[in-house]
């Protein structure tokens, strides 16, 4: 990160919504192979109902139907998904106006065999090459780097906007666990000159995130700590902790011990942020959150969540005082304290 770099004067949504606009082809060819509209034609189900009819992972329906339902094409209602007017008109096999044919001259698409063969045999992550490595603690040098030049384009404007909130006021020590780049934590401490700052990540990603380190030009204030955030301690000597793009990597198991781990780390009245895209409280919208769960369930087994899907992490580790608040273009905050 330069030293003089501001945030631009427009927020990145309109780049999300290019990036995420790749998944919605496959998510309806997929859902058309499959037999998802035929299944909720015959009967709407919930997520866990379609997967036990059609013998799909559930975990990857957790995205797949929130997009349809963005998209226009599903309804969901009373927890349930059923087809819509134009999911029913157009999507329909054996309807006189089915567009499954037109859409299939696109169903070699790399994208699509992927889904189909994800959901279909419940094979889990594996498109992006440090999914595994982060899971089991090894991830080499080469998928590092290209993590973290990744994380740069996508998260600092975010970073930059997050620092600007006002949200870490009075934090003196941050610990950004699975902080990557650290293009948070050098944005938050530039933002504040008396706040320190640790990104915690495994080593070849502290290697990774040196050079944007020594980039900033901020001595000692921000440093790194080579830890498997599931499998070593975390230090105890923060009064803060910033998950930030990493509980939306993990199943709902997963997140709960994050929480617990960062309850236990923290002092009394001691913080911890968690910053994503989040989903809407019904689970559907925005198109976003739904293109994006996709994707990381594609990548590395992962989805977005909702802000009381958080909150409930939270309250389960002890957290008290839980807010959500926006932070920037489709990034919020959610907070809480440590009683």
């Amino acid at each position: 990160m330069e030293r003089d770099i501001a945030l631009p004067g427009v927020d990145d949504r309109l780049v999300w919504d290019v990036w995420g606009s790749a998944v919605h082809l496959p998510a309806v060819l997929v859902a058309d192979a499959l037999g998802i509209f035929e299944a909720l034609a015959a009967q709407p189900a919930s997520r866990e109902e379609l997967a036990a009819r059609l013998d799909l992972d559930g975990q990857g329906l957790a995205g797949l139907l929130p997009l349809l339902a963005c998209l226009g094409f599903l309804a969901k209602r009373l927890g349930r998904f059923g087809l819509t007017e134009a999911g029913q008109r157009y999507l329909r096999r054996g309807q006189p106006f089915y567009w499954g044919e037109a859409l299939g001259v696109m169903r070699e698409l790399p994208m699509v065999g992927a889904l189909c063969r994800a959901l279909a045999d419940k094979a889990g992550p594996g498109q992006f090459q440090a999914a595994k490595g982060w899971a089991d603690g090894r991830l080499d040098q080469e998928a590092a780097e290209a993590a973290a030049r990744v994380m740069q384009g996508q998260s600092l404007a975010a970073a930059l906007g997050l620092a600007a909130s006002g949200h870490f006021r009075g934090v003196s020590r941050l610990l950004d666990v699975g902080g990557g780049s650290g293009c948070f934590a050098i944005a938050l401490a530039r933002r504040d000159p008396a706040l320190r700052c640790t990104v915690m990540d495994l080593p070849a990603m502290c290697q990774a995130a040196a050079g944007y380190l020594a980039s900033a030009d901020l001595g000692r204030r921000v440093d790194t700590l080579a830890r498997d955030m599931f499998r070593d301690p975390w230090p105890e000597d923060h009064d803060a902790v910033l998950l930030s793009n990493v509980v939306h990597d993990w199943d709902e198991a997963t997140n709960r011990d994050l929480a617990a781990r960062a309850f236990r780390s923290l002092p009394r009245g001691g913080r911890v942020f968690v910053h994503e895209i989040l989903l809407d409280d019904d689970g559907v919208g925005p198109l976003a959150a739904a293109a994006l769960s996709v994707l990381l369930y594609l990548a590395v087994g992962g989805r977005q969540y909702a802000a009381g899907e958080v909150a409930a992490f939270l309250a389960k580790a002890g957290f008290v005082d839980i807010g959500v608040h926006a932070a920037h273009g489709y990034f919020s905050l959610v907070t809480a304290r440590k009683p």
